[in-house]
C-alpha cells in the first residue's frame, strides 16, 4: 500500500493519507466530502524508488470556495471561456 504525505513549505501536514488513485500535478484533493474542510492543490509529486512513500507537495485552502476563488478551472469556467474565444 502507497504512503501519501502532504507536503507545505517543507512540512509534512497530512500523513498516511489514503488516496482511491494517485495524484497528478493540478488535482485539487480534499480529504472529506464535506465543503467546509481544507482542500489542496497538487503542484508536484515526489516519489521515491524503491520505497512505498510518496510526498505530495500541495496548497492548501481552508475550504472549498476558497480553493474555487483561487483555482481557474475548479468549480467555476474562469479561463475556459478565453480559450474557446482566442481560436
Amino acid at each position: 500500500m502507497v504512503q501519501y504525505n502532504f507536503i507545505i513549505a517543507s512540512a509534512r501536514v497530512e500523513t498516511n493519507v489514503a488516496l482511491p488513485v494517485r495524484p497528478q500535478v493540478g488535482d485539487v484533493i480534499s480529504l472529506s466530502t464535506g465543503v467546509n474542510t481544507p482542500h489542496y492543490l497538487v503542484h508536484r509529486v515526489e516519489i521515491f524508488a524503491n520505497s512505498n512513500v510518496v510526498n505530495v507537495h500541495v496548497q492548501r485552502f481552508p475550504d472549498q470556495l476558497s480553493a474555487k476563488l483561487a483555482i481557474d478551472g475548479f468549480r467555476n469556467m474562469r479561463n475556459f471561456l478565453r480559450d474557446e474565444e482566442s481560436n
